[in-house]
């Protein structure tokens, strides 16, 4: 008699521990949204009430016969059961404690409005002269590929998920959507280096509705990016975004800026740069290169020039839509487009730019992202 006691006991025990087990593996055991997965082992309403076996009440009694564990298999607010009160059979809910939530993921580092234009050197349409520089000297700095392969042009990040860059580099009538890549953090554009180097598809691709392909009047676009894994630029050393000015804010003529890119190094050149390039330009005014010596009549509104006194540095072909940077009070703010030019660093013809801040609004519309264009960093007069 002993002996089978404790057979029926060992059984019993070891039907529990399977239990439990299976329990674990067949779902939760504390209620998450309506408790639909809840396959835990209360066993009481709420009000107290021992709950009756599933195969008691036929209409639920599918895949629930072998126990009288509160569940919601009809996907009511929270997992029930029925209870006896009196001589009647009725539901009642279970109180079932919530699951906790799961510990959030450390969100990557992005920047914002208020940590743009901001760069860690480690101790370029093209550009014509200047110097050769790592990345850290022009994080903002997009690359543009066609069918990943052919670079297309240059383009600044002005938000985590937006590059700003020139119309006129999608002009070509074969130039589609999915085949367009961007990279940021390139330094080499032939090499590439994964520690530093963020890549990206085209979600989207806004050109300005007045793009004029003769005059270039309006050379702006917009690009939305995305990684592989759905996000946008991760903040690094090598990535960063650029402040945008505030609206129309303009800089007196003669003031020093920075243009980079992998334009070709000079007009006759066959190649582009393999290595990123920056020079120093300075600002002209609209009087003079409005002048018939400079460009005349062609120079737009929307439009400015800017080049070295010597005339030894200039943005050249494949530098087109990368950025004419001007540092203000330590902060680095994009204020001209790489749009056009007579030739590379020719006497009297300078490089043309589209004014970026004349387009705050339009950035503002299309990105959905107004206060990336208020310029709220920009030092107050």
């Amino acid at each position: 008699m002993k002996l089978l006691v404790i057979a029926v006991l060992a059984v019993l025990s070891v039907n529990m521990v399977v239990s439990k087990r299976w329990l674990k593996k067949r779902g939760d055991l504390c209620r998450s949204g309506d408790g639909s997965s809840y396959h835990g082992s209360v066993d009481k309403s709420a009000r107290g009430r021992r709950c009756l076996n599933w195969n008691r009440v036929k209409l639920h009694s599918n895949g629930l016969i072998y126990h009288n564990y509160c569940r919601n298999p009809d996907k009511s607010l929270m997992p029930w059961c029925y209870v006896r009160r009196g001589k009647k059979i009725l539901r009642e809910f279970c109180d079932i404690p919530r699951c906790s939530k799961p510990t959030a993921k450390p969100s990557l580092p992005v920047d914002s409005e208020l940590t743009c234009g901001e760069r860690s050197e480690r101790r370029m349409h093209k550009i014509v002269g200047g110097s050769y520089k790592p990345i850290e000297s022009n994080p903002w700095l997009a690359t543009i590929f066609h069918k990943s392969r052919r670079y297309l042009c240059g383009g600044s990040l002005i938000a985590p998920c937006w590059v700003l860059t020139a119309a006129h580099c999608f002009s070509e009538s074969d130039i589609q959507l999915k085949h367009l890549s961007v990279f940021l953090g390139k330094s080499s554009l032939n090499d590439t280096d994964a520690d530093r180097e963020q890549k990206f598809t085209v979600e989207e691709l806004i050109l300005h509705h007045s793009f004029n392909e003769t005059t270039y009047n309006n050379d702006i676009a917009l690009l939305k990016i995305k990684s592989p894994t759905g996000q946008c630029a991760v903040k690094s050393s090598s990535v960063r975004t650029v402040c945008l000015p505030p609206s129309h804010t303009q800089l007196p003529a003669g003031f020093s800026c920075t243009i980079a890119g992998f334009g070709k190094e000079t007009q006759t050149s066959w190649h582009y740069s393999h290595r990123l390039k920056q020079a120093e330009v300075n600002l002209i005014s609209d009087a003079v290169c409005k002048s018939e010596l400079q460009y005349g009549n062609l120079i737009e509104v929307n439009m400015f020039c800017a080049g070295s006194p010597d005339w030894s540095t200039d943005a050249c072909e494949g530098d087109s839509g990368g950025p004419l940077v001007c540092e203000v009070s330590g902060r680095r703010f994009l204020f001209g487009v790489v749009s056009w030019g007579d030739g590379c660093a020719k006497v009297n013809k300078p490089g043309v730019y589209t004014q970026v801040t004349n387009y705050n609004k339009w950035i503002a519309n299309k990105t959905g992202l107004p206060e990336y264009t208020k310029g709220v960093l920009y030092p107050e007069k």
